[in-house]
């Protein structure tokens, strides 16, 4: 067993409820006798119990989050940057997986406001939770903030989000430039709200630039977020190579098919980028690790969990109103690297 307040009491030869006025900064206690308590406490390696300083004084100072699959790099990347930002503020997090199951994503949210998390963040809500406006009827006691919330304008909760356009707009134009004829993007399932983005996108880049059938192509690899994808995405190169029509530049859904594209085109002899250039979506490790590194639209993974993590530590400090809907957006942006 850890040391206790009560070995620190003793210790110090005051009471615990002193040693409790230290922990919790009250002014109740003189500078001398608080410096010779600090003191003791980092001497012999005292930890508060956080959970239970946090149910006395109805502060948990834990965050619940809910991902849809923790097995994308994608959702990996933001959570590691919010428990990094809220592990530097004495913050701690529950962490809750859905797998893309509606049913477990509501009784995880369920569960985590019943045990008083201080806020919850939703990191990319599954397109059934969007559409049929579940979070906007979401009722709370605590701040919620949705991480790339983007059907809803003006939802009831707190937002921060990425804008994929502009990073997506310059990868097309960078082939376009280039004059790299045909085009191929390569998506995921339709219904997807960052698929519905990236073939509308496609579409008008196409119409804008007078792009015909032959110059442009879309095409589907399933899933684009599970690990199969990668596989998936190989054997669609190969044939693509095969093809009399084969695709000179390719824009990826994300890094995973992207790296899937990267195989089937050297399985099949091509060079890259000579033969053929690729640019993929997200800019998670997979796009740094590949071989070579993927060219990738940054999707600000980073940058979207510390804003996330701020704005709850902001709510927590009283400079953001909790119950006030507020919304914060960045942009996109192409990172060329040795595949374009």
């Amino acid at each position: 067993m850890g040391v206790t307040i009560d070995d620190i009491a003793s210790a110090a030869g005051v009471s615990t409820a002193t040693i409790s006025r230290v922990l919790n900064n009250s002014e109740r206690v003189s500078p001398a006798t608080r410096k010779r308590i600090e003191a003791i406490i980092k001497e012999q390696g005292y930890k508060p119990n956080i959970f239970a300083r946090g149910l006395k004084h109805s502060q948990t100072g834990v965050v619940g989050i809910i991902v849809s699959l923790i097995t994308n790099p994608y959702m990996t990347s933001i959570v590691e940057s919010i428990e990094g930002t809220l592990a530097k503020n004495d913050a701690f997090i529950y962490l809750c997986n859905s797998n893309n199951d509606e049913e477990l994503e509501h009784r995880y949210i369920e569960e985590l406001l019943r045990r008083k998390v201080e806020a919850l963040i939703v990191v990319e809500s599954p397109g059934f939770n969007a559409a049929s406006s579940f979070y906007d009827g979401l009722k709370a006691d605590c701040p919620v903030i949705l991480v790339n919330e983007h059907l809803h304008r003006d939802p009831r909760h707190h937002v921060v989000c990425c804008a994929q356009e502009p990073g997506l707009m310059e990868a097309l134009n960078y082939f376009l430039a280039r004059r790299l004829f045909p085009i191929a993007m390569i998506l995921g399932d339709e219904g997807n709200y960052s698929c519905t983005v990236k073939e509308r996108l496609f579409a008008e880049f196409c119409s804008g630039a007078g792009l015909g059938p032959g110059a442009a192509q879309v095409h589907r690899v399933g899933d684009a977020n599970v690990e199969g994808v990668v596989t998936n995405a190989a054997e669609l190169m190969s044939r693509l190579a095969r093809s009399p029509d084969r695709p000179r530049a390719i824009l990826a859904y994300n890094d995973m098919v992207g790296v899937g594209v990267l195989q089937g085109a050297q399985a099949a002899g091509l060079r890259v980028p000579d033969d053929i250039a690729v640019i993929s979506v997200d800019n998670t490790l997979l796009s740094r690790i590949s071989v070579p590194q993927l060219s990738t639209v940054d999707l600000r993974t980073a940058d979207l969990g510390r804003m996330a993590a701020e704005l709850y530590l902001r709510i927590r400090s009283g400079y953001i109103p909790a119950r006030e809907a507020s919304r914060e957006e960045i942009s996109s942006r192409l990172v060329l690297r040795a595949t374009s």
